[in-house]
Formats: C-alpha cells, sequence, structure tokens
C-alpha cells in the first residue's frame, strides 16, 4: 500500500515544467471574460472542485487513486525553475517566498490532509490554494487557504528551526513581536523569516494599512541574497520535504 503516492510523486518531480498555477491563472482568466460577479465565480468554482473531487473518490482502484492523487498535489520541482531564472537582485528576495510557499502549500499541508483525512482533501487542499493565489477578490478561499494553512506552516517550522539551530548554533529570533499574528493572518511568513534567518540574510515584507504602503524588515544582517544563497535554501526545501515523505508514508502504511 502507498506505492501509488511514491510513483506520483516521482512523476510530478518528473514533469517539473508543469505550471500548476500558470494553468490556473489561464482558466480562471477564460472565466473573467465571462463572469464579473466575484460571489458567482467563487460558486462556480466549489460546484467545480466538488464534482472533480466526486469523481476522483468513485476510482475504485487505491493505488490509481493515490498515484492521481499525489500528482496533482505535489507541486515542489516546478520552484527551482522559477527561482533560478530570478537575476535581478530584488527578485532574490521573492525566491524565499516563493520557496517557503511551495514546501508548505505545494508539499507538506496536502499530504499531512491525506495522511488525516484521505486523499479527497488533499485535492481539495490543492484546489483552495491555487485558486486563492489567483485574486484578493476571492475571499472564500483566501479565508479558507489561511485557516487550512496554520498547521502544515508550523510543521515546516519546527524542521526550519531544528536546521537553524544545527547550522547557526543560536536559539534566538526575533519576530518583531508578530509571530502570534502571523500564524493565524499571515502563516507563510514565519517559514519565509524562519528560512531568512537560515540563510543569514534580511527578509523584507511589503504590507499595507489604512491605505499606506510599510516595509519591515526582519534579521540583522548585511549578507545579500543571491544565486548561491537561493540554491542552498532549495537543498534545505527539499530535504524538509523528503524527510515529511517519508514520516507520510510510515504513517499511511
Amino acid at each position: 500500500m502507498g506505492i501509488g503516492y511514491v510513483v506520483g510523486c516521482l512523476t510530478s518531480i518528473v514533469l517539473w515544467k508543469l505550471d500548476r498555477q500558470y494553468l490556473f491563472y489561464r482558466i480562471n482568466k477564460i472565466f473573467h471574460k465571462k463572469i464579473n460577479n466575484k460571489i458567482l465565480l467563487q460558486l462556480i468554482y466549489v460546484i467545480i472542485v466538488s464534482i472533480i473531487c466526486f469523481f476522483i473518490f468513485k476510482i475504485k482502484y487505491g493505488e490509481i487513486n493515490n498515484f492521481i492523487t499525489a500528482f496533482l498535489v505535489i507541486d515542489i520541482s516546478n520552484t527551482e525553475k522559477k527561482n533560478l531564472r530570478q537575476r535581478e537582485k530584488f527578485k532574490f528576495y521573492d525566491s524565499i517566498s516563493i520557496i517557503s510557499r511551495a514546501v508548505v502549500c505545494g508539499f507538506i499541508a496536502p499530504l499531512l490532509f491525506i495522511a488525516a483525512f484521505g486523499n479527497i482533501y488533499g485535492i481539495a487542499y490543492m484546489f483552495i490554494y491555487n485558486i486563492s493565489m489567483l485574486e484578493d477578490e476571492l475571499m472564500l478561499f483566501r479565508y479558507l487557504f489561511v485557516i487550512l494553512t496554520i498547521i502544515p506552516a508550523v510543521i515546516a517550522e519546527i524542521f526550519m528551526y531544528i536546521v537553524y539551530l544545527c547550522r547557526n548554533k543560536k536559539s534566538a529570533i526575533d519576530f518583531k513581536g508578530d509571530y502570534f499574528t502571523n500564524i493565524f493572518v499571515r502563516p507563510l511568513l514565519n517559514v519565509d523569516i524562519l528560512g531568512a534567518y537560515i540563510e543569514s540574510v534580511n527578509f523584507y515584507y511589503l504590507y499595507s494599512s489604512k491605505n499606506t504602503d510599510y516595509l519591515k524588515s526582519y534579521g540583522e544582517y548585511t549578507k545579500k541574497i543571491d544565486d548561491i544563497c537561493v540554491k542552498d535554501y532549495l537543498s534545505i526545501a527539499y530535504g524538509i520535504c523528503l524527510i515529511f515523505f517519508i514520516i507520510f508514508y510510515v504513517i499511511i502504511k
């Protein structure tokens, strides 16, 4: 039992050029030409996701179901292509967020829901995550994404904090007093900050409040993010994913 997950994961990695988020973007663009009402659009997405999950649930061959599920939900290898083609210095700062998001949303979260509740829940999370990335106006999916990502993000933080302790021989991390707020409002931000501390670089977060933009800096480092730093963080991300997949496989066995 579980070989379908292994094959599905490997297939997802082999087909690393498949950009799921771009596919969702293209589909959403088609819908936008026909539907301007945000509530109606979200309702249509809910119906479509429910129908797809229903048909996958009806597949009686267990390992085929597992293969399809793993292939659909695991989205980590495309991250490398997105990051290594970013050469401008300011874009390297986006790389930390891209990698962190891939680890949490493209790997840990869907496998966690599969292990805890079943394949359909992992697939549902994949849809919620990708749809939430399309537009801020799709608030139903944005809220669901934040709520469902809290625990997976905390799991990623545990792994990253262990890496930080081993590499930097330090225990203190300054979240500027925002750690618990971030957990429930911006769960991925704490993962980004930990990633920056692992690589001994600063992390800059741009946010808006009362029609004013603010830039917040985390860290007290002078080292700049470059392609070496990005590749190193990628290797750590792949290592975390490998360990979590082993844990996942042991659980489902």
